[in-house]
């Protein structure tokens, strides 16, 4: 028999059974089997599906961003602030009222989309009040924007439990979030939406640079427990795409390029996050964006309209490059399931089998969230997928690619058909019940979404104890051995391309350093951390404010692909030239014209370096570092263990010419960058010695 679980309770009374103790979480005095532990998740489920109401059901099917009292996501009028031309926006605490509460008042109204910024047709609710989401709207998942501390994310999440408590059946709310835990130089809503709180990993890339599935595995234990410690119960993460398409701005959230090592690296999340089973200090994971995200035309992202097409040029590249990290995260046992907005198109080369295909054509060209076949025929009827649905943020009212037509009802009616379990970044199930209502949908057809759902929650164990400790949150999160572990990851992800000069690491006591960084934007903090940095280790006199004084230069080169911040817009082909990402190339080069230099390249995607690489003395590759870590690495005190984890081109015209459905790495000798002495910037290539680092 299971062992009497730890139980918390704020206003439902515990009973007693047969000597053991249980939540009274329906009030009746009575044990109700939904309320027995003992019983198992699935058991659990049927039974308290059996006792909710329409409007209850219609609540669990939706998940919406949900944010803190202060929270500056949201201006005083409920709606948008303007983080697109503040981004210290993405890095500011919530602040609670004089009583201590994070939780929102009022429901506060939008006329843009949340994702996009593009105008709606009608005012939008976008930041629900948390009485109205939680006790109206009987809304149960919750998505987590907000950046707090950790102990003010648990007060939070231990006040949301006690408003979810205190109703007819006491079902408790389930936290999700974006990934937290890897080093950037800002967050971004949607995709990376918390710096500086948890301990601080390299990028996606970088845990790909690794090649290391165990220390991915341990990456994903560490978080884990932290995120449980904090309140959190779910990640949308991580993605499984295999980004085909260089340009694409998303590239640097994948794990590479390689499809049967992003599958590795998949089922290693899913081990580390989840455990063996689902359980009481488990994060359930959704893997995304079912079925590949990475085949984009020209870079574009269907958060856009003019993005919204999946072409497949290469007959057979679905199944051949996308789908194994997929069928790798179902082996393991990965949650949930989250497509992609895109919607396939007709003009593709064949991809489908004939038990998948339509009588016309491949594809019925709607948004995967409303696509029956890839949803029910492809994920879970041919590749065995179980567990639920989870669509991406705003493909009823944003995203809605290939079903513009229909309206909001007839939209929840196609979803659910197609397989869809959960809609993202709803708040509101209004149209759901009315669809129910209209006998558009009939009330069966939520059996099996509202079952999967509550079926994790149970197994989760929220339903015995949904409540944290604040001071034990902050002391998991501040571990100083998990940080530590983090933080040698950092530097060792670093990948070492060139060193046939001998410039690294910079050892020599008398060296004069000249210390430059290159970005669009925060190019002079950038300059000023790594300068402090390298300053702390070697000593402030060595670090010189001109080239022309300097032995030696560290040139840091930051170019980005921005989704949200107008690099991706209709009709313009996004390069990924330094010179076309705010990189001022000519000044590269006249450093390194005056002085040896270490270049020192961010890759959050497949960079066309031949301008810079060849005047360099030596050249790095990083995925996500602070300047601390990355100093660390210039002057010995660590060594670059990384190994590129995505193809160099050649240049841009490879790029163009390169089909978008296939990795760089199968593209053939000639799309690959040879550098000035000879080495290929193939995938898995770093300069490494017999012990696995560079020095």
């Amino acid at each position: 028999m299971t062992a009497q679980p730890e139980l918390g309770s704020r206003s439902k009374a515990i009973i007693e059974v047969d000597g053991l103790r249980f939540r009274d979480l329906d009030g009746d005095g009575e044990l109700t089997p939904y309320e027995d532990w003992r019983l198992t998740p699935r058991e659990r489920a049927e039974d308290l599906l059996t006792r909710l109401s329409v409007e209850q059901k219609a609540g669990l099917m939706i998940i919406g961003s949900h944010y803190m009292h202060g929270s500056p996501f949201v201006a005083e009028n409920g709606g948008l602030p303007d983080f697109r031309s503040d981004p210290s926006v993405l890095t500011r605490r919530p602040v609670a009222d004089a009583s201590g509460s994070f939780l929102r008042a009022e429901d506060g109204y939008s006329t843009r989309q949340t994702i996009t910024g593009e105008p709606l047709a009608e005012p939008a609710l976008h930041a629900a009040s948390s009485r109205g989401a939680i006790q109206t709207r009987h809304q149960r998942r919750l998505i987590v924007r907000d950046n707090p501390t950790a102990a003010d994310l648990a007060a939070w999440s231990n006040q949301l439990q006690e408003l979810a408590e205190d109703t007819e059946f006491g079902i408790p709310v389930m936290l999700t979030s974006n990934p937290r835990n890897h080093a950037g130089n800002t967050a971004v809503m949607g995709i990376e939406e918390a710096s500086g709180v948890f301990s601080e990993w390299p990028g996606e890339l970088g845990l790909a640079a690794l090649m290391d599935e165990e220390a991915v595995e341990e990456f994903a234990r560490v978080a884990r427990r932290e995120w449980r410690a904090s309140g959190l119960h779910k990640m949308y993460g991580y993605m499984a795409d295999v980004p085909t398409e260089p340009r694409w701005s998303r590239f640097s959230g994948t794990l590479g390029e390689d499809p049967a090592h992003v599958g590795a690296l998949i089922a290693a999340m899913v081990r580390g996050f989840q455990g063996e089973t689902l359980g009481r200090d488990s994060i359930a994971l959704t893997v995304k964006h079912f079925p590949g995200g990475g085949v984009r035309t020209d870079g574009h992202d269907p958060h856009f309209a003019w993005g919204q097409d999946n072409e497949y040029p290469t007959a057979g590249s679905l199944e051949k490059y996308q789908l194994p990290p997929f069928e790798a995260a179902i082996d393991a046992g990965v949650a949930s399931v989250m497509p992609y907005y895109s919607k396939p198109v007709n003009s593709s080369a064949g991809q489908l089998s004939d038990d998948l295909r339509g009588d016309d054509e491949q594809f019925e060209e709607v948004a995967f969230a409303y696509n029956t076949a890839l949803l029910t025929g492809l994920l879970r009827e041919k590749l065995g997928f179980s567990g639920y649905i989870n669509t991406d943020s705003g493909v009823l009212h944003g995203m809605a690619w290939g079903v513009q037509e229909l309206t909001s009802v007839e939209r929840w009616v196609k979803l659910v058909r197609a397989g869809s379990d959960v809609v993202s970044d709803e708040l509101d199930p209004a149209n759901l019940v009315a669809a129910l209502r209209a006998g558009a949908l009939e009330e069966h057809e939520l059996d099996r979404p509202i079952t999967l759902l509550l079926q994790e929650m149970f197994a989760l164990g929220l339903f015995e104890n949904p409540y944290v400790d604040a001071e034990k949150a902050e002391t998991v999160t501040t571990d100083p051995v998990a940080r530590a572990a983090a933080e040698a990851a950092q530097r060792r992800s670093v990948t070492l391309l060139r060193n046939d000069r001998g410039l690294l690491p910079l050892t020599d006591d008398g060296t004069r350093i000249y210390v430059e960084a290159f970005a669009r934007m925060g190019a002079e903090g950038l300059t000023r951390t790594l300068r402090t940095a390298l300053a702390d280790r070697m000593g402030a006199d060595r670090i010189v404010d001109d080239p022309s004084q300097a032995d030696v230069a560290v040139v840091w080169v930051l170019p980005v692909i921005s989704l949200f911040g107008g690099d991706d817009r209709p009709g313009a082909p996004i390069s990924v030239e330094l010179a076309d990402r705010g990189i001022d190339v000519e000044r590269v080069k006249a450093i390194e014209d005056a002085v040896p230099t270490a270049l020192v390249v961010s890759f959050t995607n497949p960079w066309v370096i031949a301008d810079v690489e060849p005047g360099a003395a030596a050249v790095l590759g990083t995925f996500g570092i602070t300047s601390a870590n990355l100093a660390a690495v210039l002057t010995g005190e660590d060594a670059p263990g990384g190994r590129l984890p995505l193809t160099v081109p050649r240049d841009a015209a490879a790029v163009a010419a390169s089909p978008r459905d296939v990795p760089g790495m199968q593209c053939g000798d000639d799309y690959v960058y040879v550098d000035s002495a000879g080495s290929a910037y193939a995938y898995g290539y770093g300069v490494l010695g017999e012990n696995g680092r560079a020095w």
